[in-house]
């Protein structure tokens, strides 16, 4: 099978870690396991036998995401390794070899990569700057094939722009991908990171042929855990397990009662402004260097540690990108990686004195190589 490299995914694995600043993450700085469990009852995790235990998540844990979610139930829950897992299993269950999806862009493009690999057919369709990468359900609907096409999918928020659908564009095309018989499939791995409050909106519940996928990595700053999941309805749930008795069978039993922990209240409260808090300081400092550059634009993210930035310069993001991380030691996302070029994606969920570190870095790499910052 001849798979197309993911490139967001394959530089960040060559290089975030070996890097002086890594600002290509689009989460929060990460939480520790003592922001999880209290020192009086840590020796309670000394307990968990290291078995295979619920290879499909325990009860309690299927019941706190569900929680999360108004209406679900515990039946309604896949719970995978990362929402990566998720919309890789939700796509091999819904898609088969020679049908068609709708991949909505600017996106992960995991789903996108891998449905091609698999023989699915993809048309994209393009979100706008100008008007506020808001999808059009029109312009969606045009995209879809009657008796062809699968699924329709995005991220809302968005990966990599941190934009929030608004409320009537998330009805609206829900209500298109009913009307044409299809599923719209929705990463919501950023939900909950709002950067100005308000509730943490979701597709779920907008009809009978959504389904949705999140997880600890981003709003919740757990990525080590690798927990993710999929909203939908039981019966896909039940194919969706199926599929992953292939893949990695299930999740662990450490990762299941620390991700249990996480969603359970008063925690999950407190997690999420955590992030909230790192984020609205990201977001401003990052918006003051915006604007301090001449040229430089931006739609001013809603939620997410990510910034994805239009720039002047004739120069291609990958070239970009590659020098200031090897001039440097910055490393921040390539807006090619995503289909867009002219953009950089950069991360400002990091500590504060490492974002500050990397940005008075690359406007000084800005002022060398064009003469300006």
């Amino acid at each position: 099978m001849q798979v197309p490299t993911f490139l967001l995914e394959r530089n960040q694995t060559l290089f975030e870690n070996t890097v002086d600043i890594n600002l290509t993450e689009s989460g929060v700085h990460a939480a520790t396991v003592g922001d999880l469990v209290p020192e009086t009852e840590r020796d309670a995790l000394a307990g968990i036998a290291l078995g295979y235990g619920y290879t499909e998540g325990t009860p309690a844990l299927r019941q706190a995401i569900a929680d999360w979610h108004p209406g679900a139930g515990a039946d309604n829950v896949f719970v995978g390794t990362g929402t990566s897992e998720a919309n890789l299993i939700a796509m091999m269950t819904l898609a088969s070899k020679g049908e068609h999806i709708v991949v909505v862009t600017p996106n992960f493009m995991q789903i996108d990569g891998m449905a091609r690999a698999l023989s699915v057919e993809v048309t994209q369709v393009a979100l706008k700057a100008e008007d506020d990468w808001q999808p059009d359900a029109a312009t969606v609907t045009k995209a879809i094939r009657p008796g062809k096409t699968a699924f329709v999918t995005l991220c809302d928020p968005n990966n990599p722009t941190g934009v929030a659908m608004r409320a009537d564009r998330r009805r609206a095309l829900s209500e298109a991908t009913e009307r044409a018989g299809v599923w719209l499939l929705v990463d919501e791995i950023y939900r909950g990171s709002e950067i100005d409050g308000g509730p943490d909106a979701t597709s779920w519940g907008l009809g009978d042929k959504v389904m949705v996928t999140g997880g600890l990595s981003k709003s919740f700053g757990c990525p080590g855990l690798r927990i993710g999941w999929c909203l939908a309805p039981p019966q896909i749930v039940a194919e969706m397990h199926r599929r992953q008795d292939y893949t990695t069978i299930g999740t662990g039993p450490l990762a299941q009662d620390l991700a249990h922990r996480a969603l359970q209240e008063p925690l999950r409260s407190q997690l999420l402004h955590r992030g909230q808090a790192i984020l609205a300081q990201g977001r401003k400092r990052v918006a003051d260097w915006v604007a301090n550059n001449e040229g430089w634009n931006w739609v001013k993210p809603d939620a997410s540690g990510q910034a994805f930035i239009a720039y002047p310069m004739p120069v291609r993001s990958s070239e970009l990108v590659e020098a200031l991380r090897k001039e440097t030691g910055v490393f921040v996302c390539a807006g090619d990686w995503f289909g867009i070029d002219g953009h950089v994606r950069l991360g400002f969920g990091v500590d504060a004195s490492e974002l500050e570190e990397g940005l008075r870095r690359f406007d000084r790499f800005l002022m060398d190589h064009y003469g300006a910052a």
